[in-house]
């Protein structure tokens, strides 16, 4: 198959398929185009096959698989980044396997692949004094630390993406004493509301108040950055260096950061909102914590708090789901005397 056979496939796939069939967001479709610049890198560095000349034929079983080990090795890619490049790879040769029957085989040589094994652990994560010195290091001084810090607040406060926090708009917030919240959407333009302390309710409005004046329209964008005179959404590389400048000029005052490389991401403030005691009772009244997952844990195995196995026998059952044992008899009903009529004595007066 000719090259611009694969690129119309490239075009179709990008342009119509994901974003017109599959209702994917623009996000997803970037990561997947990302994924396809990649796999033409690795061709281009491995076998110098410029744009020109690459084909269906260039892609086979071993290409896939040195290119999952190039990205781990030479582009030091996770392991879990590289399953989701072989899984966009899978995708697009799973459509062009529909639109030209041709193109099967090679969808099913390449469907074997398999991806690479995820180490399983904890996800790192800031102290409660580490998240305070990171908030306080833009200060508020000017308008762009104002910014900054009302970004880091509401990052950690609504423990949300940083996609989230840039695709909110003033219609997503309300910042009312006592009853603030954010509608965040997350993946697949799932919504889901999250209360937000009255700390954070007050930065917003100084930050409204500096940046959005007047009466803007409630679809735009609550953070955004200026470019040729014009308001221009921000990006997730520009969150990450804002992360990383101010993380390095605390650093040296930053406990649980480590000293060198990136600052890990911003914990929820489920665990430490409370301790500093920056939540408001009534901003969060009727919403119910999670309990403790470990807690849960000891449940589902039947096991007492000290590690002891619960013993079956005391433990509380639905009757429905006893197994009946024998069918028990009913109890006849009490018998009931007859009623005897007892005749009375008249009683005889002396004579």
């Amino acid at each position: 198959m000719h090259t611009d056979d694969f690129f119309r496939l490239v075009r179709s796939w990008l342009t119509v398929y994901l974003p017109r069939s599959r209702r994917l967001s623009a996000h997803t479709i970037r990561s997947y185009k990302t994924a396809l610049t990649m796999l033409l890198a690795y061709l281009h560095e491995t076998r110098g096959l410029d744009l020109t000349a690459v084909s269906f034929e260039a892609i086979d079983h071993a290409t896939i698989r040195g290119f999952t080990t190039w990205l781990t090795d030479d582009r030091h890619v996770s392991p879990a980044s590289a399953n989701q490049r072989l899984a966009a790879i899978k995708s697009f040769l799973s459509f062009c396997a529909a639109e030209d029957p041709a193109l099967v085989a090679v969808w099913l040589d390449i469907k074997q692949v398999r991806p690479a094994r995820v180490p399983a652990r904890a996800p790192d994560a800031l102290s409660m004094p580490a998240v305070e010195a990171l908030i306080r290091a833009p200060g508020q001084r000017t308008r762009q630390g104002l910014r900054d810090t009302t970004i880091f607040l509401l990052l950690f406060d609504a423990a949300a993406r940083i996609q989230e926090v840039l695709d909110l708009t003033l219609a997503d917030l309300d910042t009312t004493s006592g009853h603030g919240r954010v509608i965040l959407t997350g993946k697949g333009h799932k919504t889901r509301t999250i209360p937000i302390m009255d700390k954070t309710c007050r930065h917003l409005d100084q930050y409204l108040d500096a940046f959005h004046i007047g009466t803007p329209e409630p679809g735009t964008l609550l953070f955004y950055t200026v470019r040729a005179g014009r308001h221009q959404p921000m990006s997730q590389d520009n969150i990450n260096y804002l992360l990383n400048k101010y993380a390095a000029a605390a650093r040296p005052g930053l406990p649980g950061c480590p000293p060198t490389g990136p600052c890990p991401p911003v914990a929820p403030r489920a665990g430490h909102a409370d301790a500093a005691g920056w939540r408001t009772p009534a901003a969060h009244q009727g919403v119910s914590r999670p309990r403790q997952h470990h807690h849960h844990q000891r449940l589902r195995h039947g096991r007492q708090p000290d590690g002891a196995r619960r013993n079956p026998e005391s433990r509380r059952r639905h009757p429905r789901t006893r197994a009946p044992l024998e069918r028990r008899r009913r109890p006849d009903p009490p018998t009931r005397r007859p009623h005897v009529v007892i005749p009375r004595i008249p009683s005889h007066s002396p004579r």
